[in-house]
């Protein structure tokens, strides 16, 4: 998979100044991510700031659901295990974004409506980490928190950045632009039906997201 990175020269771009620039930042992709995370404790420190926003506590506030151990559709390797354990970050980044952004923006009701859809995007998400076995790396991990250190700087800088509400919306797009990449690249080599089911699923969501920040 491709490995782009949202930092540039070590730093965090403004999303504001890229799309300004015409180009639009890229995080951290699946592949990248998962040996990233592979090991790794806890994420690198941020500002309280930046995690609170009306986020209510973490995945409480999310209301996380209990998941029933389900029959496997199919054999998932040792990598797209530790791709599911990053795409669920991934998916909570997005739903601590929105929920911050929606906060501090109220009138743009993209982020509320959008947020419920990551809700539903984890949860199917953390249903293929029961079925497959793998740990969930966000269980107990508080809004804004994050085990992989570079979705954990990717969030505080996207939050960083949004000091306008088109910052704010070009954050959104760049979220949901990442995302579809992302899944497009896990797709690759990925033989379980439940699995490429919600790919499919996440990437149609994610193209109808991006049109919302986009318009």
């Amino acid at each position: 998979m491709d490995k782009s990175v949202f930092f540039a020269s070590g730093a965090a771009v403004g999303l504001g100044a890229l799309l300004v620039a015409g180009t639009v930042a890229i995080a951290p992709t699946l592949a990248q991510g998962a040996e990233t995370g592979r090991g790794n404790g806890g994420g690198a420190g941020s500002s309280q700031q930046a995690r609170g926003g009306g986020q209510g506590g973490g995945q409480q506030g999310r209301g996380s659901e209990d998941h029933a151990n389900t029959a496997p559709s199919g054999t998932v390797t040792e990598e797209q295990k530790a791709d599911l354990a990053f795409w669920v970050e991934e998916e909570k980044l997005a739903y601590d974004v929105y929920n911050v952004l929606g906060a501090q923006y109220p009138d743009l009701r993209q982020f509320p409506n959008i947020a419920k859809s990551e809700a539903k995007h984890m949860d199917a998400v953390q249903q293929l980490l029961t079925t497959y076995g793998v740990a969930d790396p966000t269980a107990g991990m508080a809004a804004g928190d994050f085990v992989n250190p570079d979705l954990q700087s990717l969030y505080d800088s996207l939050i960083a950045s949004a000091t306008t509400p088109e910052a704010a919306l070009a954050a959104g797009v760049a979220i949901e632009q990442t995302d579809i990449k992302d899944l497009t690249a896990a797709k690759e080599g990925v033989a379980a039906p439940d699995m490429l089911a919600t790919i499919d699923q996440q990437i149609k969501a994610s193209e109808r997201h991006l049109a919302a920040f986009s318009r």
